[in-house]
């Protein structure tokens, strides 16, 4: 983690940049998530356990499809999300999150939230 020297601040990103590369390193450390990837989870917690096609996961991030294939396939490889050819329509591509991705997401979203409380809302 980096710390902040206050004499710095000359040097200092914006403080909401500041804070969202704090927030995406308590992310990576504490639940080996990328702030991507936790925002992949909490779209699909948000779609309760339904199928999410790729390109909404894709319009919600405004990634490109290059991008979210490589985040689902990390996803996808720890065990967090499903990924499944729609039935009548091979060509959709849909995502579902696993238990463990349901675990993972509610435990960082927690933790995020503690975060947020004590560095960010103060």
């Amino acid at each position: 983690m980096i710390d902040c020297d206050p004499a710095d601040t000359a040097r200092q990103p914006p403080p909401i940049l500041w804070s969202l590369g704090l927030l995406h390193g308590e992310l990576r450390a504490r639940h080996g998530l990328s702030l991507h990837d936790y925002l992949v989870l909490g779209a699909l917690a948000g779609a309760e356990g339904g199928p999410v096609p790729v390109t909404q996961l894709t319009a919600f991030l405004q990634e490109s499809g290059t991008r979210m294939s490589a985040l689902l396939k990390n996803l996808q490889a720890a065990g967090l999300i499903e990924r499944n050819r729609r039935g009548r329509d091979r060509r959709t591509v849909e995502v579902t999150l696993t238990e463990a991705g349901r675990a993972r997401f509610a435990d960082a979203e927690s933790a995020a939230h503690m975060w947020l409380r004590r560095h960010v809302l103060l």
